[in-house]
């Protein structure tokens, strides 16, 4: 009898680790997917509003994933963007690593024009940090690139 009341309360304790395990890793993969959605929120819109401080005419904006460096250091932070519709402009905004993309230290490459015309855009003499990014329709794709 006293053996059998030890081999049930081994089989209780190891399944209460279990489960609990099992809700600890539920929860942090849960966490980290939330922290990773901000991060990608607060890029798009940190990039959103260097392209409306700098250039005119952006109505629309496309945003590509997130790319960021491997785990060896190689790449970059950033985002491949199409802005105002399909195969309009396409442009590279990025930085060298996460820490100078969100300190607004990062670089834009392009825009990239199809058959040489602006389609409108034109970068503006003056920065003007008033005005409103929100206007402006923020698209998230799967896509890597453009």
């Amino acid at each position: 009898m006293n053996k059998h009341k030890k081999s049930w309360l081994i089989f209780g304790i190891i399944m209460v680790l279990l489960v609990g395990g099992i809700t600890v890793r539920y929860m942090t993969v849960k966490q980290s997917q939330a922290n990773a959605a901000n991060e990608e929120r607060e890029a798009r819109e940190l990039a959103t509003k260097y392209l409306v401080t700098h250039y005119k005419g952006i109505k629309r904006i496309e945003f590509s994933i997130l790319e960021k460096p491997n785990r060896f250091g190689g790449g970059s932070y950033g985002y491949m963007v199409r802005i105002n519709g399909a195969d309009e402009i396409t442009a590279l905004i990025e930085a060298d690593n996460k820490k100078d993309f969100f300190a607004n230290k990062m670089s834009f490459q392009g825009p990239h024009y199809p058959n040489g015309s602006n389609k409108g855009l034109d970068r503006m003499e003056d920065y003007n940090s008033k005005r409103d990014w929100k206007k402006v329709k923020i698209i998230q794709t799967k896509k890597e690139s453009f």
